[in-house]
C-alpha cells in the first residue's frame, strides 16, 4: 500500500548486490537486510531504532557498492546510531 504524505509517496526502497539485499520502508521507519551468501543459515537484520532512520538509509544507499556485505550494512547503521537485531532465518 502506498501512502502519500505532503505530496511524497511512501514506497519501499531497495539496494542489492550478489552478497546482500537491503530494504527501507519509510512508512514503518524500518530497514531490513539479509545475507545472500550464507544459504545454510540465512542471516538477516532489522533496525530497532526509528529516530534518524532516514539519514541512515541515505548514507547506506550512498555508500552501497557491489562489494558491500551484511556486516558493512550493520556497521553503517551503527555509525548512525541505529540499533539492529541480528538472527538466522533458518532457526
Amino acid at each position: 500500500m502506498k501512502r502519500k504524505n505532503r505530496g511524497l509517496e511512501w514506497k519501499k526502497q531497495t539496494v542489492h548486490n550478489s552478497k546482500c539485499v537491503v530494504e527501507y520502508d519509510p512508512e514503518q521507519k524500518e530497514i531490513f537486510a539479509r545475507d545472500l551468501t550464507d544459504t545454510f543459515n540465512e542471516p538477516a537484520i532489522y533496525s530497532k531504532t526509528k529516530r534518524g532512520i532516514r539519514a541512515a538509509w541515505d548514507e547506506l544507499a550512498k555508500t552501497f557498492t557491489p562489494e558491500t556485505r551484511l556486516h558493512d550494512v550493520v556497521k553503517t547503521l551503527e555509525a548512525k546510531n541505529i540499533r539492529t537485531h541480528y538472527w538466522c532465518m533458518v532457526d
